[in-house]
């Protein structure tokens, strides 16, 4: 089974980044990226100047990121600027599906950090919107921000911002997901870098958050095609763009394990039905799940735990409808570490 790695939401110089496009993709490349996403601010214009293309083996596609002091809104495989709509979101949701567009809502939950810019948050405020296709669950920077609670967890988190990792998603965004999925709605997990090159400068301390090789081995999106890339621009955009909205995709932290490998799908002597597929309830219906490496894997059933498992090979029989998704923790050391987390299949 074909799968391709990448790593979204990153911004360049064209808005607050302090790298520029063909800089992040030569970092990309080096650590393995098959695909960046750059979502620059209020901007399409690493679009424009044409710097959509492979750099070495690395599709870079070009988004942007939408609104400013709340409601920030990713648009994806769109080529006209959407405009800023703070206050009214669905206006701005609208725009991007007006494109045959991606829309994920980005960093919905925000806390802050009285240490860091005086607590600034963007929050995602207005749900009763509607026809967006993404959450973002996981966003390395905002999760790395609301950990610095204090002078010396701050501290720890310049010099190790993978701490920022060990918690994993907050578990009221994974909760909105649930919500949206258990009710019918085809939207689906997503997980951002938010890489911006932030640097600090301290006594005896230059420190850069987010733009480095630490990026790509944080918090990226595989996916699973049903063809392989080509090499050609148009073929292998729409194809990553085509896998992402059709959900058949995972969220992977892979910072201290790479979680390539990782498969979940449903089984029966019918067929087999991978992530992001529906199908309906039968006889002899299970769901198989396989982790690259040994794993305390959640099987989680309409937003619930439904049951729990560790090892490497996964079984559970089905013996009733539901959303079905998967949360993989790997240990490290004497603790559990969030690793992956998957799209859901529906089982109607």
């Amino acid at each position: 089974m074909l799968e391709y790695v990448g790593n979204v939401h990153l911004h360049s110089t064209f808005s607050d980044g302090t790298l520029t496009i063909a800089e992040i993709a030569r970092i990309g490349a080096r650590n393995g990226m098959d695909f960046l996403i750059i979502t620059d601010h209020q901007t399409l214009a690493g679009l424009e100047q044409e710097q959509e293309g492979y750099y070495d083996k690395t599709l870079v596609l070009i988004g942007m990121e939408v609104n400013q002091r709340k409601h920030h809104y990713l648009g994806l495989n769109i080529n006209t600027v959407v405009a800023d709509n703070d206050c009214y979101p669905q206006q701005v949701i609208d725009a991007v599906n007006d494109q045959q567009g991606i829309g994920v809502i980005a960093h919905p939950i925000e806390k802050g950090s009285k240490f860091y810019y005086d607590g600034l948050t963007f929050p995602w405020i207005d749900w009763s919107v509607q026809g967006f296709q993404g959450i973002e669950i996981w966003n390395h920077l905002s999760r790395w921000r609301d950990e610095i609670t204090g002078i010396l967890p701050g501290l720890l988190l310049m010099l190790r911002p993978s701490l920022s990792l060990h918690n994993g998603p907050y578990r009221e965004v994974l909760n909105i997901l649930d919500r949206y999925q258990t009710q019918g709605h085809p939207v689906f997990a997503y997980g951002g870098s938010d890489a911006h090159g932030i640097r600090f400068k301290l006594p005896l301390l230059n420190k850069e958050i987010g733009s480095g090789e630490e990026v790509f081995r944080s918090i990226n999106m595989h996916i699973l095609p049903e063809q392989p890339v080509q090499g050609d621009l148009t073929h292998d955009r729409d194809l990553v763009y085509q896998t992402l909205a059709r959900g058949k995709s995972w969220v992977g932290c892979d910072y201290y394990l790479d979680s390539r490998g990782f498969r979940f799908a449903a089984q029966s002597p019918r067929g087999r039905w991978g992530i992001g597929s529906t199908l309906p309830y039968h006889d002899d219906l299970a769901l198989q799940v396989k982790t690259p490496r040994p794993a305390r894997v959640r099987l989680v059933r309409n937003g619930k735990l439904w049951t729990s498992s560790q090892g490497r090979k996964h079984r559970f029989h089905v013996n009733r409808p539901g959303v079905y998704r998967i949360e993989a923790l790997h240990r490290r050391g004497w603790k559990w570490q969030p690793w992956i987390f998957s799209n859901p299949i529906w089982i109607s």
